[in-house]
């Protein structure tokens, strides 16, 4: 993926933030977790809702926002907030009245969607009959744009092309850029790339076009790609996890079997749990503060947090370190600090796949959160 600047970063963060905390309340909110969700037409839901599975697709009515999680989602529906949804497909067809934020390798919008866009993804394709009401902010490999763009486009991608129509201001950093000729923009063209955009007859750019030549990048050996100084910084943070996984299951060994046993008895459960949690927990933390007499625990709950999500690894690391170990034949069951250590490595190296290790990151995030959590609360109830 094409390197981002940390301005870049920094307001994609703001705005992904933003678009949670558009998210009023989580209580009210319905919650399901399973293996596939079909929601008919005919189907009313009058709050916000939470949802991790395999396949989801719905044509219902969501009153208030919605948050998926699985390997693929179909929103043919109306939305009446905004969507956000972590997925290897996404296809966004139907209404939303607020914003799409996706994280997944192929999204298509061929929708109606009143406010932004933003994507994180392989392949980004705004289809004809997409209609984007408000800004498109784009991180990814190939974005193609037919449909409509109601204010301004920006981001960093691989390839660019555009037959649509963006209705403001074009400001992106790609490889490769190709305005058909159907295209217009109606702003300003900027662009940085080491070649010029490719203009087609017909295209048409109403403001000022401008061209930063970006230098051309030296072909990396293997050797220079993963440098001795990332991989030294890659195998320490390895093994301090590691350690701390290593002691943690010797201190809490009953506990850590809960966690492993959440994720590889109920993962989707695990991962929808982790998916609510880790929006709510921040939120909760928030009202902590404002109240002032809460601080002290906001800073507990807080620091608390950012355990959970340096250990969130662990009971998925020993799940999948578990499936390998089985899978070559051995009998019974593994033990868990083995399962662990092997688990960790195999995740370091699914954590370094281009365009998608922000997906996995996610996944494996959410999934140990809410099995460490859920089973905590098993074994305390």
């Amino acid at each position: 993926m094409l390197g981002l600047s940390k301005i870049e970063i920094l307001l994609t963060i703001i705005a992904v933030l933003l678009t949670l905390f558009n998210f009023d309340t989580c209580f009210g909110t319905d919650f399901r977790a399973g293996e596939n969700f079909f929601f008919s037409d005919t189907l009313t839901i009058n709050d916000d809702l939470i949802i991790a599975g395999n396949t989801i697709k719905s044509s219902a009515i969501i009153k208030g926002d919605f948050f998926s999680a699985s390997y693929r989602l179909v929103q043919n529906g109306i939305v009446e907030g905004s969507v956000i949804a972590f997925a290897k497909d996404v296809d966004i067809s139907g209404q939303v009245n607020g914003s799409v934020s996706g994280f997944g390798q192929n999204i298509n919008v061929n929708g109606k969607v009143n406010r932004n866009l933003i994507g994180f993804f392989s392949a980004l394709n705004i289809k004809p009959d997409a209609d984007i009401g408000g800004d498109v902010t784009a991180f990814g490999g190939e974005l193609t744009l037919d449909g409509k763009i109601g204010k301004g486009l920006r981001g960093s991608v691989g390839t660019l092309i555009i037959s649509g129509i963006v209705n403001g201001d074009v400001s992106v950093k790609a490889d490769k850029i190709i305005l058909m000729p159907t295209a217009k923009i109606l702003g300003d063209f900027k662009y940085k790339s080491q070649k010029q955009a490719k203009i087609e007859s017909g295209a048409s750019v109403s403001g000022q076009t401008f061209w930063t030549k970006e230098e051309a990048k030296k072909e990396k050996k293997p050797k220079d790609i993963f440098t001795l100084k990332s991989i030294i910084t890659e195998i320490l943070f390895l093994l301090a996890l590691m350690i701390t996984g290593m002691v943690l299951t010797l201190i809490f060994k009953k506990r850590a079997y809960q966690a492993k046993r959440a994720v590889t008895a109920s993962f989707l459960k695990s991962l929808g749990w982790g998916f609510v949690f880790m929006v709510c927990i921040p939120i909760a933390i928030i009202i902590l503060i404002v109240t002032i007499l809460g601080i002290p625990i906001a800073i507990i709950s807080l620091f608390a947090y950012a355990v959970l999500i340096y250990i969130a690894k662990l009971p998925v690391a020993t799940a999948l370190g578990e499936k390998i170990i089985k899978a070559f034949g051995k009998e019974g069951e593994p033990s868990l600090i083995p399962s662990m250590l092997l688990g960790l490595i195999v995740l370091t190296i699914l954590l370094n796949i281009p365009y998608l290790e922000w997906l996995i990151y996610f996944i494996v995030l959410f999934t140990g959160f809410g099995a460490i959590l859920t089973s905590h609360k098993q074994s305390t109830s």
